[in-house]
């Protein structure tokens, strides 16, 4: 399978874009589970908590089942190549991750099967949110994502901020991405 990120720029500035070729079924398969397990509990509890945790426990176990080669010690470079080629690409996520340094990396995800497919705005974004941290925090256990625009606010895309080394100021930021979550969930009913 040719899966590839195609990159953009140079040494100073790169913009990396991923080149969804060949979907995996059986990726497919298992994101569709994920999402009505997280469906189900979300209904049980009307906590949309519950549906990041369901989706980071997915993340992980992809993580863990398709990146095969793993180094002592990530690099932002060294997650995000596995990650698109053998996770992104095969689920047919269009994505663009700039400002890749050794502690941070910024992404904007243009193209969300999930988003697609899904009736429910708030649920498929805290999915995916939780999804992309699962993952995220596959390699650094002490990482954290932060959500920028999302598409439930009406905006074509959603923007996700990856921190190594996160300050306080993004665990602020992932309670208000999750109060975001929950408000929305309440309008939605």
């Amino acid at each position: 399978m040719a899966l590839t990120i195609k990159e953009i720029g140079d040494e100073k500035r790169k913009v990396w874009i991923t080149q969804p070729r060949e979907i995996n079924d059986t990726i497919l398969k298992r994101r569709e589970q994920a999402f009505h397990i997280a469906m189900g509990k979300l209904k049980e509890h009307n906590n949309p908590e519950t549906v990041m945790q369901t989706a980071e426990a997915f993340g992980r176990g992809l993580f863990s089942d398709f990146i095969q080669e793993k180094p002592t010690r990530w690099t932002m470079e060294e997650w995000i190549k596995p990650v698109v080629e053998k996770i992104f690409n095969p689920m047919g996520t269009a994505a663009t991750f700039t400002k890749i340094t050794e502690e941070e990396a910024k992404s904007v995800v243009f193209r969300c099967p999930i988003q697609q497919k899904s009736k429910e705005a708030c649920s498929h974004c805290s999915f995916s949110y939780g999804f992309v941290r699962g993952l995220f925090r596959s390699a650094f256990p002490n990482g954290e994502v932060v959500m920028g625009n999302i598409m439930v606010d009406g905006a074509p895309m959603c923007e996700f901020t990856f921190k190594t080394n996160p300050t306080d100021e993004y665990d602020m930021e992932r309670e208000r991405v999750k109060q975001l979550f929950t408000k929305q969930n309440m309008d939605e009913k």
